[in-house]
């Protein structure tokens, strides 16, 4: 309340000291204007500006430090006053008494009934006073009696109705006061069952806090369970068309195995019947081989009667070459014998001539006979060691065949045991992709029922979501609910 009147009498004091502004600017004006034209002295207007600035100064500077000052409403009364009193005494025309009136007017917001009638009667005794210089001066006469009366009642009438007009606003504001007093009393009334009410608001927000926080916490956790549903329902539904996806990729390696089973059945229907026929090829060629190790046994045992004959040839050449030795001696002892007979051994020389070149022809035969048995014997030497080697690569080709033969069984028992697995696991591979189709048809059935429940989950989560804010908003209406509650118990 203090405050609020310190504020009223600034504001009062704003407006004073404008119109107080107005009116020494007006009458520095007028009187220096007066001073152009010639009708005041320099002095004269000096003396006026003093007694009107010096208070206005005074004023202001109070109004400057202290705005709310109820001092200054006695400075401008009497600062004025001051300046009235010499322009009546001093003044040209007799007019000049109105200036009052602007100051009555001023201090009638104050509200200050003895300000007003001092105010009012000292102007009503400085216009007295004026009036009696003015008679003793000769400046009026009995004809400005009524110019007189009406200033006099004039000033009489503007000092009683301002002081009137101050007593009414005071008892205005007496009774204005009282009205408030009672307004006061009904209003701290209304604010103590206010503050009551607003403790046990205060108390009951405070529980509904509590709740609100409890409801908050599990509204959050509500959407975090929410959260981590829908993202394991989204992580399981990517994870079951992941799966799907690779159950796609296990039926097609299923069909790929199926296909490469039938085949490996094939080919080892093909093998067993290539290793059918291999198994006969082997049996002739056994049945080949061992003719082909006889007929070498045979060729080798000829080549070594060969080799005798050949060794036989031989001594017989040796003979041969012995003889035809003996027949070119005898010739040439044929040849000398026949010399000496002369003439009639010339016959015997013819004959020991043709036995001699006939020795000589054998020996050569048996020169070219016996390179040829040489070549031959070579020649012999080398079929030997090739029917040799023959005969050694038919007893090992033998051998090879047989190792063959039984690796042919083995093969085929592998063959016929390969066959059973292939069997078997295409057996597996039918129930595999029974099996297969089966996890993809409830693979569809989880995908589906997860995408129902991340549907929901999304709702709720959305819902979860909304309550959230609902609660968040809820909470700082709450609050502002119990700071204002804490304002008023305050």
């Amino acid at each position: 309340m203090e405050q609020e009147k310190m504020n009223e009498v600034h504001r009062i004091n704003k407006a004073v000291m404008l119109c107080y502004s107005l009116l020494v600017a007006l009458l520095l004006g007028a009187y220096f204007l007066e001073l152009i034209k010639g009708n005041r002295t320099f002095l004269y207007v000096f003396v006026f500006s003093v007694l009107d600035v010096v208070p206005y100064a005074g004023f202001c500077m109070l109004y400057r430090k202290k705005p709310d000052s109820p001092q200054l409403k006695y400075i401008f009364s009497f600062g004025f006053a001051v300046m009235y009193l010499f322009v009546l005494l001093t003044a040209a025309v007799p007019t000049t008494f109105v200036y009052i009136f602007l100051v009555l007017v001023m201090i009638i917001p104050y509200g200050d009934m003895r300000l007003c009638y001092i105010t009012g009667g000292s102007a009503i005794g400085a216009n007295i006073l004026s009036v009696i210089v003015g008679f003793v001066g000769g400046s009026l006469t009995k004809d400005d009696l009524a110019m007189v009366e009406i200033q006099l009642i004039s000033i009489i009438v503007a000092s009683v109705f301002a002081g009137f007009a101050t007593h009414v606003i005071e008892k205005v504001n007496a009774d204005r006061m009282e009205e408030l007093n009672i307004a006061k009393d009904k209003s701290e009334k209304l604010l103590a069952h206010t503050l009551n009410l607003s403790k046990g608001i205060s108390m009951d927000i405070e529980s509904v806090s509590d709740r609100m926080g409890q409801l908050d916490q599990s509204v959050s956790a509500t959407r975090d369970s929410m959260t981590g549903v829908s993202v394991g329902v989204t992580e399981t539904a990517e994870s079951m068309q992941m799966q799907l996806m690779q159950t796609d990729e296990i039926v097609a390696q299923v069909n790929k195995a199926k296909s490469v089973s039938n085949s490996i059945a094939l080919n080892v229907k093909q093998t067993e019947d290539t290793i059918s026929i291999g198994k006969q090829n082997i049996g002739h060629l056994l049945s080949y081989v061992s003719q082909s190790e006889d007929a070498g046994t045979l060729v080798a045992a000829k080549m070594d009667e060969l080799t005798e004959n050949t060794a036989k040839m031989n001594s017989i050449l040796e003979l041969i070459n012995s003889v035809t030795k003996q027949t070119s001696l005898l010739s040439l002892n044929a040849s000398i014998e026949a010399a000496r007979a002369g003439e009639a051994g010339r016959g015997f020389a013819v004959v020991a001539q043709e036995i001699s070149d006939l020795a000589r022809q054998t020996s050569d035969a048996t020169v070219g006979i016996a390179k040829l048995i040489e070549g031959i014997t070579g020649s012999i030497d080398e079929v030997l060691r090739a029917t040799n080697q023959l005969v050694e690569s038919n007893k090992e080709q033998n051998r090879s065949a047989g190792t063959m033969a039984r690796n042919f069984e083995e093969i085929e028992k592998c063959s016929r045991r390969i066959y059973d697995v292939s069997a078997d696991l295409e057996s597996v591979v039918k129930e595999l992709a029974k099996s297969n189709e089966a996890i993809v048809e409830n693979i569809n059935i989880v995908s589906a029922v997860s995408e129902e429940v991340s549907a929901h989950a999304n709702q709720t989560l959305e819902e979860s979501e909304k309550n959230a804010m609902v609660v968040e908003d809820i909470a700082r209406v709450i609050v502002e609910l119990n700071e204002k509650a804490k304002q008023l118990n305050q």
